[in-house]
């Protein structure tokens, strides 16, 4: 089998390392955005060759909520800006861009009436058109009738194959876990309901020209015996209708995180570590790759426990320049120093004590390089790092890695495997940082004020 170049859908600067290290950490233009409400979610995306933000901007006791969209450009000036009037209470519940169309839904009540409201754009933010989905509207995807619409759910579904269609996983959550799900597809331009699909809800999706392809993830058995079932499904896009479903592994007898799950078009790619249970140290890397019809290309399984002393939380992905993929994990040792000392106050002050978990003592970053030909491990290092006592969030753009873990802004090269991450910037309190096609743009949170800066 010949090697498939597999590659992140997202975006790509080759330009932008350079301007990582080039530049110093002064900033200079910035934009700020003044909150309406401590509980407002303000949406900062980059876009096109700029980014957008999205806030409200009418009172909160007005019987019309506005929203603004305004563009900035690299400088971090507003080039344009469009505005929302939605009757009643509301808030924005998700956006989504696939390359020709831009779409934002928001929740709107007014008096005991509520819906979901979409506004479909053109990439240049104009708007084309809209429409409302109420609560019978989605009633008919599940069993029984929604009696409140704010209890729904909504997860746009990348398919930048078919931009013309809409799909939307809707559900309904209890707690964190969604017991009653629904994909459905939508005409992006009118609304109009293109198909129901009989699939399950899906934990990870992809999507090709044809396809809708997704894992399911479910535990059996007792705790004490218990399987971890993981299964592919294979939906038709024009119908919806589910036409295969595979297990993935070896039927829930090991624990695998599937940390990647992606097509090139060709091939579906799985891959992460496994263990002998989901509390195991003993992790493994591996890949799986499957044909679009579902048979197995090949399951390769690292033969070493690459962190018998450690365990591991998976951050994710990278691509190399030869197409093979570099996975990225923290590893950790549990560790009762905080527990033990909060226990010990609380005995010397005579309070009630409050006893918490274990902190997860992250002290190496684990990078493991598995070849997408045949899913055999080829590289595997251990930096040291921290330690910390908090997950790192992990962004990525080309073959270049940027961890953000306890204010530490680290840079890492999946083509220079022997280069330990170096350290990039050092964020307070607050801020944070953004990705966008001109360079890393700072984000600082003060009140109720946001503010945008660029790097110079």
């Amino acid at each position: 089998m010949g090697k498939m170049i597999y590659c992140h859908v997202g975006l790509r600067n080759k330009l932008l390392l350079a301007f990582l290290f080039l530049y110093g950490l002064s900033f200079a233009q910035t934009y700020t955005i003044k909150q309406k409400f401590t509980d407002d979610y303000i949406e900062v995306q980059p876009f096109n060759q700029g980014l957008y933000c999205l806030f409200r901007t009418s009172e909160k006791k007005a019987p019309t909520t506005t929203f603004m969209k305004v563009f900035l450009n690299e400088e971090l000036r507003a080039t344009d800006s469009v505005n929302y009037s939605i009757a009643g209470r509301a808030n924005l519940l998700a956006s989504y861009v696939n390359g020709k169309f831009l779409v934002h839904a928001f929740y709107s009540k007014e008096s005991n009436s509520e819906k979901i409201i979409f506004y479909v754009c053109t990439t240049e933010g104009k708007i084309l058109s809209s429409f409302i989905k109420t609560a019978a509207d989605f009633s008919r995807y599940f069993p029984k009738s929604i009696k409140k619409l704010k209890n729904l759910e909504l997860s746009f579904v990348p398919n930048a194959q078919s931009p013309d269609m809409l799909l939307v996983q809707a559900y309904l959550a209890y707690g964190s876990y969604p017991l009653r799900s629904q994909l459905v597809a939508f005409n992006m331009e009118d609304g109009r309901e293109l198909w129901i699909s009989n699939a399950p809800f899906f934990n990870l999706i992809q999507t090709t020209e044809n396809l809708i392809i997704g894992l399911t993830s479910t535990m059996t058995g007792s705790a004490f015996n218990s399987n971890y079932l993981q299964q592919i499904h294979f939906v038709d896009k024009s119908s919806g209708k589910l036409t295969k479903s595979i297990l993935l592994g070896d039927g829930g007898k090991n624990f695998r995180n599937v940390s990647v799950f992606t097509t090139n078009g060709i091939d579906l790619m799985v891959a992460g570590a496994e263990y002998e249970s989901a509390n195991s140290k003993n992790g493994k890397f591996y890949m799986s790759m499957f044909d679009l019809s579902g048979q197995p290309i090949f399951d390769q399984v690292d033969s070493a426990a690459r962190l018998s002393t450690r365990r591991m939380h998976l951050m994710g992905s990278v691509f190399n320049q030869d197409g093979n993929l570099v996975l990225v994990g923290e590893g950790f040792k549990l560790d009762a120093t905080r527990m033990v000392a909060t226990t010990a106050v609380s005995i010397l002050l005579g309070v009630p004590q409050v006893v918490g978990g274990l902190d997860h003592k992250i002290d190496h970053l684990i990078i493991a390089t598995l070849s997408s030909t045949d899913g055999k491990l080829t590289d595997f290092k251990s930096f040291p790092v921290g330690p910390w006592l908090s997950y790192g969030r992990l962004l990525t753009y080309d073959s270049k890695i940027i961890l953000i873990v306890s204010g530490q802004v680290l840079v890492y090269d999946a083509n220079e495997t022997n280069s330990a991450p170096s350290l990039f910037a050092t964020l307070n309190t607050g801020e944070n940082l953004i990705l966008t096609s001109f360079g890393p743009i700072k984000s600082k949170r003060t009140n109720r004020l946001i503010t945008l800066s660029r790097f110079h």
